[in-house]
């Protein structure tokens, strides 16, 4: 008699006992960072390589962009999802992630047997490693004190991805668990990962995707899982019936709003009236963040002439009140830069504006030096003509370009302030700098 074969690798498995951690408050808290953070990090991937990622809660209510929290249910909670794309997992993250602490359900024998594999599955989504072939049972009941906890547990139940988009079958795993642990199941339908990144494709490709729940219920005794399992199937089957749409991201539709308000038109005016005085950022700021959102509307060039005339007036402002002998403050200048505008000022007044434009010198310096040089109103009004057609440039650009840019920059304008207003201190002292 032949002797048997030996047992295949997957079929001796063993799962290391700290990939299935007691809950204890410390590792929560652990969890709850991890989980906020990823979010974070693959909300700023879908921001920048996607046509938007939202969320639809259900029950009537509309749909959320992400950077707005959707309302989680709370308890154990068991979400279940169709599964077509490996972007499923991170967009589940960037989304309900800010929300719960969460951990998918992942296969072991794939994930375990690779310490970079498993690095990259704790560090970039959080994994609770089941096998596949002997004990998978055994590990996923193991995760009940974890889900009692709080933590939110995600597992795909058709087991693989759908090639075709179309619902395979479900096994009965998250809802056994559930109906042991007393935890909802959450039925999750994922919609356009499969366009953005198929499972045949390579790279991701911009497409809106959309992340929308079903309603919440209970498995109250493992009599109920077949009907649970058919119940989920159904739901997710009727929450990716219908494409994804594009919805803009919480950063554009609050500044497209502003906008279109009278709060725009006084946050562009009193941004640069100020800094014709002392305000130490430039005048274009607020108006390109706010010119981009308004496609090729006539609130564009409003936005830009109100822009302009305030800048005007701050300047003229200056330059009455320094003339009359009061000193008004210019924060974060340097004395050359005072030295060099005055004299440019005095030596060549027609040109001094045009060498403001692009020196780097605050235009508050130069209103400044108009006073000190006793130029007249007149002399004043016509020096400062390059100051506003520097603010036409600026915001005609960002008004055309916004126009061409939408669809980029609809999912990821908050993020793009967020970083302007990041990088501005760094070229702000880049030119104080250079002008010590």
């Amino acid at each position: 008699m032949a002797s048997p074969a030996p047992p295949a690798p997957h079929l001796e498995l063993a799962i290391p006992a700290n990939l299935h951690p007691a809950p204890t408050a410390k590792r929560l808290d652990r969890m709850k960072t991890a989980s906020w953070w990823r979010s974070k990090f693959w909300g700023l991937v879908f921001s920048l390589f996607s046509d938007g990622i939202s969320t639809a809660p259900g029950e009537g209510r509309p749909a959320v962009p992400l950077g707005r929290r959707a309302p989680l249910p709370a308890g154990p909670l068991i979400i279940v999802a169709n599964h077509s794309s490996h972007l499923d997992t991170v967009a589940i993250a960037a989304t309900i992630g800010r929300l719960r602490p969460l951990l998918f359900i992942a296969a072991a024998d794939y994930w375990v047997l690779s310490k970079v594999y498993l690095w990259a599955a704790q560090t970039f989504a959080g994994i609770w490693p089941v096998r596949r072939y002997v004990g998978g049972m055994g590990d996923l009941l193991k995760a009940g004190p974890t889900v009692r906890a709080g933590v939110v547990l995600v597992m795909f139940p058709e087991g693989t991805r759908s090639r075709n988009g179309e619902l395979g079958a479900f096994k009965r795993g998250a809802f056994e668990l559930a109906a042991m642990t007393g935890a909802r199941i959450l039925p999750v339908g994922i919609v356009g990962t499969n366009n953005a990144l198929p499972a045949h494709a390579n790279w991701m490709r911009r497409a809106p995707i959309e992340i929308r729940w079903g309603a919440p219920f209970e498995v109250n005794s493992r009599e109920e899982v077949d009907a649970a399992v058919a119940r989920a199937r159904d739901d997710i089957g009727v929450l990716t019936a219908a494409p994804a749409v594009a919805a803009p991201g919480a950063g554009w539709t609050r500044i497209r709003r502003i906008a279109f308000s009278w709060v725009g038109l006084a946050v562009v005016a009193g941004w640069a009236f100020a800094e014709g005085m002392f305000w130490p950022l430039l005048a274009e700021m607020p108006l390109l963040l706010l010119v981009v959102t308004v496609g090729r509307s006539w609130r564009g060039p409003l936005l830009i002439a109100v822009s302009a005339f305030a800048s005007a007036a701050g300047i003229l402002s200056t330059w009455f009140l320094v003339s009359h002998g009061i000193d008004t403050p210019t924060p974060l200048t340097t004395p050359r830069m005072h030295e060099v505008a005055l004299q440019q000022l005095q030596h060549d007044p027609d040109n001094a504006f045009w060498n403001q434009m692009w020196n780097g010198i605050p235009v508050k310096v130069y209103a400044h030096a108009t006073g000190l040089a006793h130029m007249s109103f007149v002399d004043v009004v016509g020096a400062i003509f390059p100051r506003l057609l520097r603010i036409a440039i600026v915001g005609g650009s960002g008004w055309l370009l916004g126009g061409f840019l939408s669809r980029v920059l609809k999912p990821c304008l908050g993020f793009v302030q967020v970083f302007g207003l990041m990088l501005f201190p760094v070229g702000l002292g880049v030119v104080i700098l250079w002008w010590s």
